[in-house]
């Protein structure tokens, strides 16, 4: 393998802590009692539409859903940047791919309003060679768009990169990519889910089982 790509969100950085908390202040708007960190936390990977459906049961179909996404980006907009934290072993994975000059870079659903910052202003994560976001592709992930235009921006073949990612739609487009497929199980997983039915080609419990992999 010539290069390492990553996904964002519970796989790079542990956003959980903004996002829940984004939810939370939602909910209290709506005189509703916070819901627990534990329960909010594994649906951090599924974007603003996830955590609505966690804190307040609402998907697409519902009059609300627009209006409600809204006020939730109003609210994590304040918070997003804040004291953002690295998974657990991200930082020495960082690293050590750096002291052995491997390429990596990040492909996220996330909007480049909200991944820019975050990624430029961290001392380890700035130094990606690529940060592709949502708004940065015309379909953003379970499509290999992203994927595919990372790879040729760092000039290597589909088939030489690993994607890690801890979301089924990180498999999805990873393998239609035609690259290497890893689960980050360390990440947002639900409950009684060990993404060992998502066709992944590997699956880490911590960060140094990628180097191990390497």
């Amino acid at each position: 393998m010539k290069a390492i790509l990553f996904d964002l969100d519970g796989t790079l950085i542990d956003s959980a802590p903004q996002l829940v908390g984004a939810l939370n202040q939602l909910r209290l708007k709506y005189d509703l009692t916070p819901i627990p960190f534990l329960k909010g936390r594994p649906f951090a990977s599924h974007g603003a539409a996830g955590l609505l459906k966690a804190g307040f049961n609402m998907d697409k179909n519902d009059p609300l859903f627009d209006s409600r996404i809204e006020e939730f980006l109003e609210i994590y907009k304040e918070i997003f940047n804040q004291d953002v934290q690295c998974m657990d072993g991200v930082e020495a994975l960082i690293q050590d791919l750096n002291r052995k000059k491997i390429p990596w870079g990040i492909v996220t659903n996330k909007a480049s309003k909200f991944s820019v910052p975050i990624v430029t202003d961290h001392p380890l994560l700035k130094h990606a060679l690529c940060l592709i976001s949502g708004d940065d592709v015309n379909t953003p992930k379970p499509s290999p768009e992203g994927l595919m235009k990372a790879a040729s921006m760092l000039s290597i073949q589909p088939s030489e990169v690993i994607y890690l990612g801890d979301d089924r739609r990180d498999v999805i487009a990873a393998n239609d990519a035609g690259m290497i497929s890893m689960i980050a199980r360390y990440g947002y997983l639900e409950a009684g889910d060990d993404g060992k039915n998502w066709n992944a080609h590997h699956i880490i419990d911590e960060p140094i089982d990628l180097l191990n992999y390497l």
